[in-house]
């Protein structure tokens, strides 16, 4: 599918599903009659005569639902549907006009793709009740999707990395951040982003390895992990009741090292490299509750400093300023130092 009908596509599923019809037929009259029925009841229509003809058609403008004939010259409508569905269109409806009525016809298009079967001597009753079946059901298909969504999206759990997802994260650190200010105790939290070789990819699989590497490598019960949007690679949160600037390093190096040994055994290429930022409640706490999303900004701040004196350094000290959230190099902080954070071996 090119760049045309992908954007005709998107726009469709983006708004009203289009009542638009693309009419495949070798049999010019046949062809012609169907067309009349199908825009007496008001459906826009497009034709092909074949289905390589059908896909060139379809390359310039999507149509949620076709209606071809099986026997056709140069490309019958099993290899059409075949090939749509091979491209990745799993939007449209397919009804296949037939003549036949064997099961094993009908088993071969559902195999290829084919959604229905109409005959061609089908009444109009019958024609515009299968019409509007195919209609209802792409609306149902993409309320489905969309539902699930909504589901990937609201649930608690990234489903890939086994980690809380973005979402999850914010509700619980907002609880974690309210309670410290309560009661006057410590808050710390550490970004790690996974950086990967160029050709390299993650896969669910490793990224539910490197969320069980950093768990057990805190404290159970106590600590947790969320994921961050990331790309590429990926990132995680680690969030760190009762810890502070001053004690980040540390769980920092331990963490870091259990991550190296879950990776010992991927192949040499594939290794990612690790970088890692640090954000904590300072510790006057009084006022305003700190906003949980400024709390990993100043930590996304600080991952992608080098720790040494430059713009990227000079911006993580600003935005840990305003934001009232402390990073290691704030605490004896001076332009011309490494930061002890960042200059952990």
């Amino acid at each position: 599918m090119n760049a045309n009908a992908l954007a005709s596509r998107a726009a469709a599923l983006a708004g009203p599903v289009p009542q638009r019809i693309l009419l495949v037929d070798d049999d010019h009259v046949q062809l012609s009659l169907m067309e009349d029925r199908l825009a007496a009841a008001g459906f826009e229509i497009l034709r092909a005569t074949n289905g390589e003809e059908a896909l060139a058609v379809f390359k310039q403008q999507w149509c949620p639902l076709v209606v071809t004939d099986w026997q056709m010259p140069i490309m019958d409508g099993m290899a059409l549907a075949q090939q749509l569905r091979q491209g990745g269109d799993d939007d449209t409806y397919i009804i296949m006009l037939t003549v036949g009525d064997t099961g094993l016809d009908y088993e071969r298009g559902y195999v290829c793709g084919v959604d229905d079967y109409l005959t061609k001597r089908a009444p109009d009753g019958e024609l515009y009740a299968r019409v509007h079946a195919a209609f209802n059901t792409i609306a149902l298909r993409r309320s489905l999707r969309e539902a699930r969504a909504d589901l990937e999206t609201t649930s608690s759990i990234d489903a890939e990395s086994g980690a809380y997802s973005m979402r999850e994260l914010h509700t619980r650190l907002i609880g974690e951040i309210k309670r410290a200010q309560r009661y006057g105790r410590l808050l710390a939290v550490l970004t790690i982003g996974v950086k990967l070789p160029a050709a390299a990819a993650l896969s669910g699989q490793r990224l539910r390895q490197l969320v069980e590497a950093l768990t057990g490598a805190v404290r159970a019960h106590v600590d947790w992990v969320g994921r961050v949007v990331s790309s590429p690679g990926a990132a995680f949160a680690v969030v760190l009741p009762d810890a502070g600037a001053m004690e980040a390093p540390a769980i920092k190096d331990r963490l870091i090292a259990s991550l190296r040994r879950s990776i010992a055994a991927w192949p040499e290429d594939e290794r990612p490299i690790f970088d890692y930022g640090l954000a904590a409640l300072e510790r006057d706490m009084s006022g305003a509750p700190v906003d949980p999303a400024e709390m990993l900004a100043v930590a996304e701040h600080c991952r992608v400093c080098a720790g040494r004196a430059g713009p990227e350094q000079l911006v993580a000290v600003q935005r840990s300023v305003t934001s009232r959230v402390a990073i290691a190099c704030r605490h004896g902080y001076a332009v011309d130092s490494q930061c002890g954070f960042k200059g952990r071996p």
